[in-house]
């Protein structure tokens, strides 16, 4: 046991890798104890998820999970980079450039709720994990979010502003537009139990209807002709402001 733990910190120490154990695929270890944490992550919770565990699923031993990541946080904290970097990168490429907002948001709706089906635990992860009571989770949570906005404000907020000389924070659509594309991923297994798969829409249909649902709202809260229960109103509400 000795020797055993006299390799463990010389493969440490000496920056070589530690040998694999349990099953094997061709997979890349690191890429393995991404997926097996966003895994064990999203069923049981980051609290509840033990690295021996996690080790196990994903066919390592605890030195490598060390190796590549250093501590059980700076794991989460790369499980949230791989999602939130895809995330950003989705905004970037259908949000960016010309175009009507209307059809910005079109594009981004329908390609990031492709993103989101593809990455499903790591979106619970993102999400589920959000009320962390950790100051460092938050603030590095609150950096992504940042990024996040700018491109939001910037392809969106800021071009509807200049149409209906309303604005509309971009604090307000960005985490409403997530938690909209997101409501799916999150609710899938009690819609299932009601509903049954054969009558569970598909990611298409979901992506239109969230894209009409959604531009259709943003474009009424950018109206000052808005119609609230039937009521029409001469001044947007309290949380849309005119431009100084």
């Amino acid at each position: 046991m000795k020797a055993h733990l006299n390799d463990r910190l010389k493969s440490k120490n000496s920056g070589v890798e530690p040998k694999v154990t349990g099953k094997i695929n061709r997979e890349e270890p690191r890429a393995r104890i991404l997926r097996e944490a966003a895994t064990l992550f999203a069923r049981k919770g980051y609290g509840s998820t033990g690295l021996r565990e996690l080790a196990a699923a994903a066919g390592v031993n605890l030195a490598m999970i060390n190796y590549f990541f250093g501590s059980k946080k700076a794991l989460l904290k790369a499980v949230l980079d791989v999602f939130f970097q895809g995330y950003l990168e989705v905004a970037g490429d259908e949000l960016n450039g010309p175009g009507e907002p209307q059809q910005k948001l079109d594009r981004f709706i329908r390609r990031a709720i492709d993103f989101f089906a593809s990455h499903q635990d790591a979106l619970l992860v993102a999400i589920t994990e959000l009320p962390h009571d950790d100051p460092e989770i938050i603030e590095y949570k609150a950096t992504w979010a940042g990024r996040m906005m700018e491109v939001i404000d910037r392809e969106i907020c800021s071009p509807l502003s200049l149409q209906t000389g309303c604005v509309i924070p971009p604090q307000l659509i960005a985490p409403m537009l997530s938690l909209t594309m997101a409501s799916r991923f999150i609710f899938s297994p009690i819609f299932l139990r009601l509903q049954g798969e054969d009558q569970e829409l598909s990611i298409h249909e979901y992506a239109r209807m969230v894209s009409s649902f959604f531009i259709g709202g943003v474009l009424d809260l950018a109206s000052e002709g808005e119609n609230i229960h039937g009521r029409v109103v001469t001044s947007p509400p309290d949380y849309i402001h005119k431009p100084d």
